[in-house]
């Protein structure tokens, strides 16, 4: 058998007993059951955050929408309103030329209830 240096020997005696040591450190005790606990727990916390997360978004996309259906009920109420007081003013005109800038006010007005009444019908889902 050829000759062994002795600090060969020593250091692979003593990588084992921190190999040893380490083992146990690590293996016994609460340690790995304490962690393992916390990484659960993150999980459960993570994964309620994700399902929140995901509810807030639905939330969201669902506000949007009403606001934008709001908003052209809004437009719709407005062109209305216009309507009726471009038929007052029509009803009290007093020469032929403010007669026409009404009437063409009128067909303006009238044009944009016609397309906020499509754009409501189809926010709303109505063919």
């Amino acid at each position: 058998m050829k000759n062994i240096n002795p600090n060969t020997i020593l250091q692979i005696v003593a990588l084992l007993f921190l190999v040893i040591i380490g083992y146990m450190t690590f293996n016994s005790g609460s340690n790995w059951k304490i962690i393992k606990s916390e990484l659960d727990r993150a999980r459960e916390e993570l994964k309620t955050s994700k399902e929140t997360l995901v509810s807030t978004k639905s939330d969201l996309e669902k506000s949007k929408k009403e606001f934008e259906k709001m908003r052209l009920q809004k437009d719709l109420l407005i062109h209305k309103r216009d309507s009726l007081i471009f038929d007052f003013q029509k009803k009290n005109a007093k020469d032929w030329e403010e007669l026409q800038r009404i009437k063409d006010s009128i067909k303006i007005n009238n044009d944009q209830l016609a397309e906020d009444k499509a754009l409501i019908k189809n926010a709303l889902g109505i063919n």
